[in-house]
């Protein structure tokens, strides 16, 4: 192999799978305090087409992998690796999309009593994150 080839990217190096929850450059800060603060939280509009996958989408671009959520009257928060949370302002229990998100995040819940909730109970929950991805599964095709 020439010592040109040698550093020369492969063609699988530069196709980066796009699974839809958008693509997290490496080069990027993936710490809260790098984040502008309106990133730090997401106003939920239970109307809003697709929310769970947007309110993901957005954490994922200054929040490390989440690791618990608490989810307390009028908000939830996500909590990543380094203790960053990441508030979503009106998602809370009886919200059609909080299931949906508990689920696409990897929370260990039953989804069954989450839904049997009222909209005006007044508990806090916290959910552990149990699913793990591999290490670079977002780059595979």
């Amino acid at each position: 192999m020439s010592q040109q080839n040698k550093h020369r990217p492969k063609d699988k190096d530069k196709v980066i799978a796009d699974s839809g929850w958008g693509i997290k450059p490496d080069d990027q800060p993936a710490n809260a305090g790098a984040t502008e603060p309106e990133g730090r939280q997401y106003n939920y509009d239970p109307q809003e087409e697709d929310a769970a996958r947007k309110i993901l989408r957005q954490m994922r671009l200054g929040f490390n992998t989440p690791n618990r959520i608490l989810v307390e009257p009028g908000k939830t928060t996500i909590f990543d690796l380094n203790g960053d949370g990441f508030e979503v302002h009106g998602l809370s229990f009886g919200s059609q999309h909080l299931v949906e998100l508990l689920q696409n995040v990897g929370a260990g819940f039953d989804p069954q009593q989450l839904r049997g909730l009222p909209k005006d109970y007044d508990g806090v929950r916290e959910y552990t994150v149990t699913r793990s991805w591999a290490w670079g599964a977002e780059r595979t095709g």
